[in-house]
């Protein structure tokens, strides 16, 4: 009987292995072809989208930017030129937005004055960035691909809100940093119609804030004051002080995206 079990399943063993075989010279024969496509055409345009969540990592109290935890997206001109049927060199110059929002804040003062003072809003920090990868890709065809390799940003623009008006703030601002540099990590994978998604991880090199490294810190102070009828001197005594320092000694972002793109 266990005998007669064995031999039934022969055949259906074979059968299977037949259909993996099958399935394995298919594979490896795409996987060929398009070697042979991408060595036909070593040079490729295209274009990628992302989305992106950006935090900040420093030692100070508070981070530079409103709560230190951002969001944003990147648009790319992509070139990739095909040294070996393995390996790649992917190039990528675009736009790259962030934005920066804290939670709602309120901060009430009281004084011997006309009803004291009341401020309610959020912080915000808006930027944008030249971006310029260049990558190194090793992929294994029509599975996965994976990259590595420097990504340089130019700041072109920062505009930033606050809660508090500037009358009561003692601004000591910096410049942010021109020129960052850090490094980028991809898995992705590339579909034989030329759509290929990727997730990349990019970690800052280069301090993103100025040597002064105070910005966005501020100091509020109020008192109230009283004259003396008699001798005509005037008293003040301060009632409230708020200092909102961040001084650290580094400044970088790490920044996540999940990526689409095409090539041409």
């Amino acid at each position: 009987m266990w005998e007669k079990k064995g031999m039934g399943r022969f055949p259906i063993a074979v059968f299977t292995c037949v259909l993996l075989l099958i399935g394995v010279v298919e594979s490896l024969a795409g996987a060929a072809e398009l070697a042979m496509n991408k060595a036909d055409k070593p040079l490729r345009l295209g274009a990628r989208l992302s989305l992106n969540s950006i935090g900040e990592v420093t030692d100070a109290p508070w981070g530079v930017y409103a709560d230190g935890v951002g969001k944003g997206t990147t648009i790319s001109f992509d070139v990739s030129y095909s040294f070996l049927s393995w390996l790649n060199l992917h190039s990528g110059v675009g736009l790259d937005y962030r934005y920066f929002s804290s939670g709602h804040r309120e901060l009430s003062l009281e004084c011997d004055c006309d009803g004291g003072s009341h401020w309610a809003g959020y912080n915000k920090d808006y930027l944008l960035y030249l971006e310029v990868s260049l990558l190194a890709q090793a992929h294994i065809p029509n599975v996965l691909y994976f990259e590595a390799g420097p990504v340089f940003d130019f700041k072109l623009m920062r505009k930033s809100s606050f809660f508090l008006p500037k009358s009561v703030r003692t601004d000591k601002c910096h410049e942010d940093r021109f020129f960052g540099a850090g490094l980028s990590f991809v898995i992705g994978h590339e579909f034989s119609f030329g759509l290929f998604v990727d997730a990349r991880f990019s970690y800052q090199l280069t301090d993103v804030v100025a040597v002064d490294k105070t910005c966005g810190s501020y100091t509020v102070s109020w008192g109230s004051s009283r004259t003396d009828n008699a001798t005509g001197t005037e008293s003040v005594k301060k009632d409230g002080y708020i200092d909102e320092s961040i001084v650290g000694s580094y400044y970088l972002f790490n920044k996540i995206q999940l990526g689409i793109g095409y090539w041409f």
